[in-house]
């Protein structure tokens, strides 16, 4: 990395002010700032480029500040691309970056292939995933709950199991708790990485995530 590359990245974080600032969701600037620094570790690990996966990070979730409801990333590629231009992007770099906007929320869960067609999608995937897991993780979760009105958790409602499909919209539906969507997707995503280092990464994240789970019942009932 370069002094010219801090500066690119600095341009696209300024575009982007604009558009995360106020977040209160989970997908604020220090959010795409966390997925910057890991993706671009990850890049330099696994042979991506990281020029690429440290400005498509800035500005990957663009589709989360679109409305109450779910926009597909692939919907905002027109924004992006508007941005990207604004903060001085070189033109090769947009088309790789506009790819993996495009597809960073297509997981692979179970057996579906991931549509990541490039290193620098599956690091950006990657990155992004693992900041949903750990400590920071869970502090979103609970985050993106309460900016949603989701409940901590509904007893009452039975858990996913592991073989249980995943549904995008599990986290927002009417009857979402916080709780439900860690066993729905959180617990799940250290299987899904696509890199070494991303799983190196994970597997201690997602130890972590176990814990908070196994204490999170155990204070729930009085236990601990």
């Amino acid at each position: 990395m370069t002094d010219s590359d801090d500066a690119l990245f600095d341009r696209v974080a300024a575009e982007m002010a604009a558009h995360l600032d106020g977040d209160a969701s989970g997908h604020d600037v220090h959010h795409a700032w966390r997925v910057h620094r890991l993706g671009v570790r990850i890049a330099d690990e696994e042979g991506a480029d990281p020029r690429v996966v440290g400005v498509v990070a800035l500005v990957h979730d663009l589709h989360r500040v679109r409305g109450d409801g779910f926009t597909h990333p692939e919907e905002t590629i027109p924004e992006v691309r508007e941005i990207l231009a604004d903060a001085a992007v070189p033109d090769g770099l947009r088309d790789p970056v506009c790819h993996c906007v495009a597809v960073h929320e297509e997981y692979g869960f179970e057996d579906d292939p991931t549509a990541a067609e490039t290193v620098e999608a599956e690091v950006l995937q990657d990155a992004d995933n693992l900041d949903a897991i750990g400590a920071v993780g869970v502090a979103r979760a609970f985050q993106f709950g309460g900016a949603h009105g989701n409940l901590l958790w509904d007893p009452e409602r039975p858990l996913p199991d592991a073989d249980d499909a995943y549904e995008k919209d599990d986290h927002e539906d009417e009857q979402a708790s916080t709780y439900h969507h860690i066993h729905a997707k959180l617990l799940r995503l250290h299987e899904n990485m696509n890199t070494e280092t991303g799983s190196d990464i994970a597997a201690e994240r997602h130890a972590f995530l176990e814990e908070f789970a196994e204490r999170f019942e155990a204070e729930w009932y009085g236990e601990r």
